[in-house]
């Protein structure tokens, strides 16, 4: 991902898929917003990813075995410093 993209990206129970725009994806669980930057070229890309959607009814079980499965929307690396983050809904 290039610093400064940005995006949506929605947990389904296929995997992650990225979509900006709706209609989104009807069977997902999650949607995260992803936020990414790189203040100078010897820094680390500062991605953040920060969860703004949840299926009503899901529960963090149901979550966290999908995120053991496909892991996270970003792939952490060496030179990539990732932070995540849940906004509050409701």
């Amino acid at each position: 991902m290039p610093a400064g993209e940005c995006g949506l990206y929605h947990l389904t129970p296929a995997g992650w898929t990225r979509k900006d725009r709706a209609p989104f994806p009807a069977d997902r669980i999650e949607t995260w917003a992803c936020e990414s930057e790189k203040p100078s070229a010897d820094a680390k890309e500062q991605v953040r990813l920060t969860r703004v959607w949840i299926a009503p009814g899901t529960n963090d079980a149901h979550c966290a075995q999908l995120h053991r499965r496909f892991g996270e929307a970003v792939v952490p690396s060496h030179d990539r410093l990732l932070t995540l983050s849940c906004q509050e809904t409701g």
